[in-house]
């Protein structure tokens, strides 16, 4: 097979096009992403989850995102959180709407009846000598919280 210069020139191209996406696509601000599975499906009023933030995280201002998964089980409209950064004196109480008005999920769903909500938590400034862990519970008036699977931090810069 003959390659011709013109040839050469578009392969190159689509090589430096491929590159360009790629690097772009690996380029990414997230700092910490973790998810903590809810045993049996029953989160205890009393279970604090706790997210160990990871002692290579300078320190400076992030932005926080919070993400529930559930089943279609879950009885209500929406999800109340305690949330404690480090740092802070007090938890910040965070109120979820899993349900809008017209009865439909808020969140991504998949055909097993699975869903995952994520929305904006806190920004919260960091001080990498500080203790590092990020503390979650519910407080819902239920002392256990059913179809929730999972919870999760989300930390970007």
């Amino acid at each position: 097979m003959k390659v011709t210069t013109k040839t050469a020139i578009i392969y190159v191209n689509i090589l430096l096009i491929f590159s360009c996406l790629i690097m772009a696509s690996c380029t990414n601000n997230t700092t910490y992403h973790h998810y903590i599975p809810i045993k049996t499906e029953l989160w205890c009023k009393t279970d604090t989850l706790y997210f160990t933030l990871p002692d290579s995280m300078p320190s400076g201002y992030y932005n926080s995102r919070i993400g529930i998964r559930h089943t279609v089980d879950y009885p209500y409209r929406d999800l109340w959180l305690s949330v404690h950064f480090p740092g802070n004196e007090k938890a910040d109480t965070v109120h979820l709407y899993l349900v809008n008005e017209r009865g439909n999920w808020n969140s991504n769903g998949t055909a097993s009846g699975y869903y995952q909500y994520e929305t904006d938590c806190k920004n919260f400034h960091y001080e990498h000598s500080a203790d590092s862990v990020i503390k979650v519970s519910h407080i819902m008036e239920d002392f256990y919280l059913k179809a929730i699977t999972d919870v999760g931090i989300k930390i970007t810069e």
